[in-house]
């Protein structure tokens, strides 16, 4: 007896901006070895289609999409909202979804017949069709399937005199759409540090996949140009895609730093070189010496040979055993941000909350002395733990980006 085969049915649930109430649909049966581009290709003879020259995607149930390598790569450009977790074409549907399960399958993403699949178990092809095939057939079906561009007869333009349609009924289920309407959680910056430490192009794709990233695009830039530094040739491709998406969201985002850091992941994708000598300063370092909280040693100073940072007190004897040599040429001295910017990254931060309760309270908190403090009680008493996240990767945030200034006014950048 031949191998258990999947039985899926699929039925069109709607296209061209409408929805329909009694969808048409089709039972398949599905060799064990079938793709998802073989079963795309099925569906489509399955429901009478013509004009194959559409791209077309299937979204399961976890919001993964399924799409050809080239679609894979537009998405992961993406300018805006999460970067999709996608699976290529070239995926087997058996080992990919279960008996029981649902997912959607969209054709032409501008008219976009939307389809929801059900995998209903598997059979004999056999039985069900009389015969073994060599690709996934149709075994049963109902209803009428609508012409593909909505035409009515061979000559219909669609502007014709006949008598209107009833008012099309917009297609919104998000679900079907291939949306999800949960928020999506926020990037996991530890993951990512972990992977750009170890130079694992896989893992730091999977940890910048799916999760809102916008926050924190300065460290997410900073790793994909210390991991792509090392990478083979064809991780460097698949972390192409993840870069364009960075650098376009940085040049709309535009915080102190933003443009540099663009231009930076530009470069090295083009395999060009920018106009800063390269020194191997650690930005984190530079960081922490800028913000240290120290009103008589305020700054610090930059070894531009070695890229070596050293907190301005550390040259105090009075203030450390071990002082610091900072005379000579390859040092400089990195003047620390007003006073009034980590006020401002409050205040903009505030502005942004959504809850209206929570916004006032942070509005109120940084009024007058003591605000940062009185700001960080009010994160950690009043806001939710997605908010106080999002809070603190984009302070880090803003502070890369300054430091990535301030080695530029020297005309340097940090090596990946």
């Amino acid at each position: 007896m031949a191998r258990r085969w999947q039985i899926v049915r699929v039925e069109l649930v709607g296209g061209r901006g409408e929805r329909y109430d009694h969808p048409p649909g089709r039972v398949l049966i599905l060799p064990p070895a079938t793709t998802f581009a073989q079963f795309a290709e099925a569906i489509d003879t399955a429901f009478a289609r013509w004009d194959r020259a559409h791209l077309c995607t299937f979204t399961l149930a976890d919001g993964t999409t399924v799409c050809g390598e080239d679609l894979a790569a537009d998405l992961a450009s993406t300018m805006d909202g999460p970067i999709p977790r996608t699976l290529l074409s070239s995926a087997k549907v058996k080992a990919t979804v279960a008996a029981g399960e649902q997912f959607s399958y969209v054709f032409d993403l501008g008219d976009e017949w939307t389809h929801l699949c059900t995998i209903e178990g598997t059979g004999d092809p056999e039985e069900s069709y009389g015969s073994v095939p060599d690709r996934p057939v149709p075994v049963w079906g109902w209803g009428s399937i609508p012409d593909q561009y909505g035409r009515r007869w061979a000559d219909d333009s669609g502007e014709d005199d006949e008598p209107a349609p009833r008012e099309a009924t917009p297609l919104t289920d998000p679900w079907l759409r291939g949306e999800r309407m949960e928020p999506k959680p926020l990037v996991d910056n530890r993951a990512v540090r972990v992977a750009a430490h170890a130079h694992d192009g896989a893992a730091l794709l999977d940890a910048l996949t799916d999760v809102e990233i916008d926050s924190a695009l300065q460290q997410i830039g900073t790793a994909l140009l210390q991991v792509y530094a090392r990478a083979s040739a064809p991780t460097c491709r698949r972390l192409e895609p993840v870069m364009i998406s960075v650098l376009n969201r940085l040049e709309i985002r535009r915080w102190e730093g933003d443009d540099l850091l663009a231009a930076e992941l530009l470069a090295t994708v083009n395999g060009e070189e920018t106009e800063l000598r390269v020194v191997p300063v650690r930005l984190d370092d530079l960081e922490i010496a800028l913000s240290t909280n120290d009103s008589e040693h305020p700054g610090g100073y930059l070894n531009t040979n070695t890229g070596e940072v050293v907190p301005a007190f550390m040259i105090d004897e009075g203030f450390s055993d071990e002082v610091v040599d900072v005379e000579g040429r390859q040092w400089i001295y990195l003047d620390p941000p007003e006073s009034r910017t980590g006020w401002r990254d409050m205040e903009a931060f505030a502005e942004t909350v959504l809850d209206p309760r929570l916004r006032d309270l942070l509005l109120r908190a940084i009024a007058g002395r003591g605000a940062f403090r009185r700001f960080t009680d009010v994160l950690h008493q009043e806001a939710d733990e997605p908010t106080r996240a999002r809070w603190f990767l984009e302070r880090d945030d803003a502070l890369l980006g300054r430091a990535r200034e301030l080695l530029a006014g020297h005309g340097i950048r940090p090596a990946p």
